[in-house]
């Protein structure tokens, strides 16, 4: 036999030799993780382990207790702001169309009469400036003339024009039927036209003017034109300056 070729018995023993080792190192490694997973286990943990995991447990509850807590807190503080917020929006736009209305640059609609005179009758400016003062005097909230609404800016008068006079409003000419429209509660309004002694029983006995009057569920007074703002600044605005032509 020739040298360095191995002999046959020592092949024969380090085959089973290797086969054992093979299987022993897979054994072990069962029980190695047998043993890992045993000792995670809650049965095989120590009493005081327990106890602190029950401790952590506990506190993370109450900690996600708390946290849920100042959650629905936050939740209903915006809820509350963002309902306040809504309320504070629709009062002012109230109050905004409010002062839209009573400064005449908001239409008006609601029960009113209207006062009606007639063409040719001898109506003089001043006439006409008694009939809309009591009319603010018996609770109207907004009256036109010829569909022209009446603000504080508002100016009634007379232009000669000939042998007669026309009544005008802010300048331009009032045309006949002169038609007074004012909004606010029938009634009052006609009481105080009509009453003894007042307004239109002096029309009829002094002046023989009979305007006709008539009471109506609802009527709709126009919204007065902007004024002409040239000169003037709002307070806390930025300045402007009048584009040059």
């Amino acid at each position: 036999m020739r040298r360095g070729m191995p002999k046959s018995g020592a092949l024969r023993w380090q085959v089973p030799f290797a086969a054992v080792l093979l299987v022993l190192g897979m054994m072990l490694s069962v029980q190695f993780k047998t043993q890992q997973t045993l000792s995670t286990a809650l049965e095989y943990q120590s009493t005081e382990d327990l106890v602190a995991m029950w401790r952590e447990l506990n506190t993370k509850r109450d900690r996600l207790r708390q946290e849920i807590g100042e959650l629905r807190a936050k939740e209903a503080t915006l809820a509350e702001q963002s309902a306040q917020g809504r309320s504070t929006r629709e009062n002012l736009e109230r109050d905004l169309q409010r002062l839209k209305a009573a400064s005449g640059l908001a239409p008006v609609r609601g029960p009113g009469i209207t006062v009606t005179f007639a063409g040719e009758t001898p109506l003089l400016h001043y006439d006409l400036v008694d009939l809309v003062n009591e009319l603010w005097a018996s609770g109207a909230e907004a009256i036109a003339i010829n569909e022209r609404r009446l603000t504080a800016r508002s100016a009634i008068g007379e232009v000669r024009r000939g042998e007669n006079y026309s009544l005008t409003l802010d300048g331009q000419l009032l045309v006949y039927p002169i038609v007074v429209k004012a909004v606010g509660d029938p009634d009052t309004l006609e009481k105080g036209l009509t009453f003894t002694g007042g307004l239109v029983d002096n029309f009829n006995t002094l002046y023989a003017i009979y305007p006709r009057i008539q009471k109506h569920e609802e009527l709709t007074v126009p919204g007065a034109l902007p004024a002409p703002w040239n000169y003037g600044q709002i307070k806390g605005a930025g300045t402007t300056k009048k584009p040059q032509t």
